[in-house]
């Protein structure tokens, strides 16, 4: 056996603070900490597995649904937006107008680049009353969800 290998036997030893009539009380429960601790982060793996399955089901159904309730309208800018002087890619706000399904038109206000021009148009999400609302959930929204879930789980649980 090489001088650098340490056998099994000792290794456990060494893990458990050794053995023998020197071992105090206070030695018996730090072992029983590091056992404590080695379980809890084990099981911790697969609590936080679970909870990232099941926030990417749940995330998964959400954006199913709502990419069956919403859809896009090409809206037109009403007036001109005014260039300023402190940059181009600053936004600003417009009143934009779309035609509703209702067939009645629909105002409302969007960011838009400075200097944008009456009569530009920009794409707006709307559901299936016509309202505005949010896009849908795309599939990295559904991944990050259920990443960040199961990855606060597992802090949570490792705290």
């Amino acid at each position: 056996m090489s001088r650098n290998r340490l056998p099994a036997g000792h290794l456990l030893r060494r893990f458990t603070l050794g053995s023998g009539p020197l071992k105090r009380g206070s030695d018996r429960l730090e072992f029983v900490a590091r056992v404590l601790l080695v379980c809890s982060l084990l099981t911790a793996v697969p609590i936080s597995l679970a909870v990232g399955t099941a926030a990417h089901t749940h995330a998964a159904a959400q954006a199913t649904a709502q990419a069956a309730d919403r859809h896009r309208v090409t809206a037109t800018l009403v007036a001109d937006v005014p260039a300023t002087a402190y940059s181009s890619s600053e936004r600003e706000r417009a009143t934009a107008v779309w035609t509703g399904p209702a067939g009645i038109d629909q105002r409302v206000s969007v960011s838009v680049p400075a200097g944008a021009k009456a009569g530009d148009t920009v794409s707006l999400w709307v559901d299936q009353d016509g309202n505005r609302t949010t896009r849908p959930l795309s599939d990295g929204d559904v991944t990050g969800q259920a990443v960040g879930q199961g990855a606060v789980t597992f802090a949570l649980l490792s705290l």
